[in-house]
């Protein structure tokens, strides 16, 4: 995804998109009734545009896919399966770190289940600054023995580096879903230290007093220090964007995640917090951040209030001032971009809707119930192995 000149503005409207094949059964009366809601400029811009192409996620969190095509527009940031967050810099950096010398470390609880590993963020596991310090109390002395140093205060993601290369590419806390453990703990030479460690790290906070007290209240424990985000070094083309929420009570700027905010949103916020500190300060003489607004919406059968303040106080005053924007429409699985400009007014012959632009691909390539049993088998095999490695048998 290459970066619109001229574009200040993006609007990321999420849980849009439909499945093609129910989008297709529905007549041309019922598609015009159902999407009728939505803001006047959508509508003119989805008349008057050819369809766009669909971006897949590819696996990652869908936030974290644009965001990557967004700071690195021409492909720097190299990488097979994830990308490399915890190596990202910032564009007048002079020291470039050794390829997989630094990670992101983030708290969790990690859930081993039949189709693969469950890991949940700490966000969301009710952990308050005692616990938190009781954590990083044990998993500490483990990294400073193994040479690890924390670059960051130690919260619930810490940047952490090492002088030794891991060669490994791990998933962020938001794209981790479903991977086997025997994946997730690379299996190579290279890696055989840190897979100790790791290995230790999950029995010392097993045993850990304040997780047998947070079991005791039903809650979840925070037994993993999931490691992801290394790779090969790489700058990034533009600042990170200024994030806005938009929602019936008004359009305010999003500087932390909380409950009653969209996911999109939340997941903004995260990034570019986590992100902000190894971007550094942008040189004036750069450009300057765009400007991102995510609208709070749920989907279809959903309130569509939020569309008329959106029209009102946002894109309106843009059009008013003939700034172009952009429109990004986000599935399940990925997103179309779509661009609103002055060369679009001239196109006034073109008024109906392409009601196909809200189509979302349907993905097909799930695991059989064949390929799961045989993956849970194979896991099992290699997790014996770990054990042996960890035992020295």
């Amino acid at each position: 995804m290459s970066k619109p000149s001229n574009a200040p503005l993006w609007v990321f409207i999420p849980n849009i998109l439909v499945p093609e094949t129910a989008l297709e059964r529905l007549s041309a009366g019922a598609q015009t009734q159902s999407f009728a809601g939505l803001p006047a400029g959508l509508l003119q811009t989805m008349a008057r545009n050819a369809e766009p192409e669909y971006q897949n996620a590819d696996g990652l969190d869908r936030i974290e896919a644009w965001l990557l095509c967004y700071l690195d527009s021409q492909a720097s940031a190299k990488f097979e399966q994830y990308p490399a967050w915890a190596m990202m810099q910032n564009v007048a950096a002079d020291d470039e770190p050794m390829p997989f010398t630094r990670f992101w470390g983030t708290v969790g609880c990690l859930e081993i289940e039949r189709d693969g590993v469950r890991f949940t963020p700490p966000e969301v596991l009710q952990a308050n600054e005692s616990d938190l310090q009781a954590f990083w109390a044990v998993v500490q002395p483990l990294l400073a023995k193994h040479g690890w140093a924390s670059n960051t205060p130690a919260g619930f993601h810490s940047l952490l580096s090492n002088p030794t290369p891991v060669p490994m590419e791990q998933a962020s806390p938001w794209s981790v879903q479903g991977i086997r453990l025997t994946d997730y703990l690379p299996m190579t030479h290279e890696c055989s230290d840190w897979r100790r460690m790791w290995l230790n790290m999950q029995v010392e906070l097993h045993n850990a007093e304040f997780n047998q007290a947070r079991e005791a209240k039903g809650l979840k424990p925070l037994n993993a220090l999931w490691f992801w985000g290394g790779g090969e070094a790489w700058q990034t083309d533009v600042p990170l964007p200024r994030i806005k929420s938009v929602s019936e009570d008004g359009v305010f700027d999003a500087v932390k995640m909380t409950d009653d905010a969209d996911e999109a949103v939340n997941r903004f916020v995260f990034w570019t917090q986590l992100l902000k500190p190894l971007q550094g300060s942008v040189a004036e003489s750069g450009p300057k951040p765009d400007n991102v607004y995510c609208v709070n919406f749920q989907g279809w059968g959903g309130n569509i209030a939020v569309f008329k303040l959106l029209e009102g106080e946002v894109l309106q005053p843009m059009r008013l001032a003939g700034l172009a924007f952009n429109w990004v429409l986000l599935g399940n699985n990925g997103w179309k971009t779509l661009k609103s400009n002055w060369m679009n007014r001239f196109k006034f012959w073109q008024n109906k809707p392409n009601w196909a632009v809200l189509g979302e691909p349907e993905i097909q390539d799930g695991p059989s119930e064949e390929d799961l049993q045989a993956a849970w088998q194979q896991g099992q095999r290699d997790q014996d192995s770990i054990q042996a490695e960890w035992e020295g048998r």
